[in-house]
């Protein structure tokens, strides 16, 4: 069985609506998949609607922004029970996405890159929703950089020089959040965040664990196949169910469309055990 559980839309920073992205996992032989736009739901009635049409098992979600060793980190809640604290959450941190987009595009003013904030609007599906990635775009579209990743490795990402740094909810503060809303929380391709020493990835998912942590992401299209390899072992070893998703944001050159990430091994128990109901 294809399955992706994780894929985002115009909702959040991805380039299709919800409706165009459930047609394109639908089109790559996806039966079960989850859109996770981050930290708003405001995609899925649109998201669902499309998938029951289509004949698809379609979960909720959301991909939650969550501040950890210094660094951003995220936490995707799926199948949750209650809807109403995510769209207070987004109403509350579409305002913080806002002057960090503003505080970002002046730092690009600073280095004689001007009007991005108005560019990287232009380019996001949802203005309540801006975030890094439509300033990458916007540098794209200039030609600035020829790509996205360029854009990040050159300005914006973590220390850059028009990185801002944000502080999200606390990773105690997030699970508790997920617990109330009756969601699943797993850790989102955890093979992609680096920490400063002492800490690694292991004492985020040792503390994400104790704090009742369900899965983890082993198999998605953030991950290189080693990385893929790594978490495989370590959702054995660490007692996490497994769960997958191709991380997708629209067509990207060395990125998964949706479903076509690396399948999960068939040895794995995996999230869905906890999603029978949803």
């Amino acid at each position: 069985m294809r399955i992706d559980l994780h894929v985002h839309s115009s909702a959040s920073d991805g380039v299709f609506s919800p409706a165009e992205v459930v047609r394109k996992a639908h089109a790559n032989g996806v039966e079960v998949m989850a859109l996770t736009d981050h930290d708003t739901v405001s995609g899925l009635k649109e998201a669902r609607k499309e998938a029951e049409k289509l004949g698809m098992r379609f979960i909720d979600g959301v991909e939650l922004s969550v501040s950890w060793g210094g660094r951003t980190i995220h936490v995707v809640s799926l199948g949750p029970k209650k809807f109403e604290p995510y769209r207070e959450l987004s109403e509350k941190l579409s305002k913080q996405r806002d002057l960090r987009a503003r505080t970002i595009a002046s730092k690009f003013d600073a280095m004689g890159i001007y009007n991005t904030y108005e560019q990287a609007l232009d380019l996001a599906g949802n203005g309540l929703n801006l975030s890094r990635r439509h300033f990458a775009l916007a540098l794209v579209q200039r030609g600035t950089v020829g790509t996205e990743d360029e854009a990040f490795e050159k300005y914006l990402r973590d220390e850059g020089p028009a990185f801002v740094k944000t502080q999200w909810m606390t990773l105690p503060e997030a699970m508790r959040f997920i617990r109330e809303t009756e969601g699943v929380a797993v850790v989102a391709h955890p093979g992609r965040y680096n920490f400063a020493a002492p800490l690694t990835t292991i004492d985020l998912l040792e503390e994400f664990k104790a704090l009742g942590g369900d899965a983890i992401e082993v198999t998605t299209g953030s991950h290189f196949e080693a990385e893929n390899e790594r978490y495989t072992r370590v959702a054995l070893n660490m007692g996490f169910l497994a769960s997958t998703g191709s991380d997708f944001h629209g067509c990207k050159p060395g990125r998964p469309e949706p479903g076509l990430q690396e399948p999960l091994p068939d040895y794995l128990p995996t999230v869905l055990d906890l999603l029978k109901d949803r």
